[in-house]
């Protein structure tokens, strides 16, 4: 007999013997009626008390309700809170472990600031984008050109993006047309920038 991963029903296989088909019946009406018991159970007060273990490996024997907490209380770093997921018991993340993945998120995303415009160039053919989050001169700067709605296929390859200067506040771009190998004059040209720090 196998049972189902969930709530554990026992069920009979092709393989199964006649000679223990009364066995195997009745083996699955009881877990059959335990799976029941355990979804009546989820509204009640026995069904949503946490189950309480002094180590991982006792609480790991016991089953739980779907959603129900269990506490690990004298067994060093897996001590602490944690959730049946209806096949098993998982740690839930703790303050400590919330605010290490903030921070880890934090210092990723501080190095740098990127984004997609839309702006018309000057005379010179140049546009600039000002930095929202840093005060300090990225180590570098990559820009690369993005077809708008105003582009047709030959206009979206002709214009070529060079990073012209960098500063504390602010980049400049200047695109050149690679048609008549001048600067883009009065141009809207959308691109996508990355600034690395």
């Amino acid at each position: 007999m196998k049972t189902t991963p969930t709530y554990g029903i026992s069920y009979i296989e092709g393989g199964d013997l006649v000679s223990n088909a009364a066995a195997g019946f009745k083996k699955a009406a009881e877990t059959t009626e335990a799976a029941l018991k355990l979804v009546d159970q989820r509204s009640t007060i026995a069904g949503v008390k946490p189950a309480i273990a002094g180590t991982l490996a006792t609480l790991a024997t016991m089953r739980g309700s779907t959603g129900q907490t269990g506490y690990v209380t004298s067994d060093g770093n897996n001590n602490g809170p944690y959730c049946w997921n209806g096949s098993a018991w998982v740690k839930y993340a703790q303050n400590t472990q919330i605010n290490s993945l903030q921070s880890q998120i934090a210092a990723i995303t501080q190095g740098y600031e990127s984004g997609t415009v839309t702006l018309q160039t000057t005379q010179l053919g140049a546009a600039s984008v000002r930095f929202a989050k840093h005060k300090t001169k990225p180590k570098a700067v990559l820009v690369t050109r993005v077809r708008n709605s105003q582009d047709g296929d030959d206009r979206a390859r002709i214009f070529n993006p060079i990073v012209w200067d960098i500063t504390a506040t602010d980049f400049q771009v200047r695109f050149w047309r690679l048609d008549t190998h001048n600067w883009a004059e009065s141009w809207p040209l959308t691109f996508s920038y990355l600034a690395i720090w």
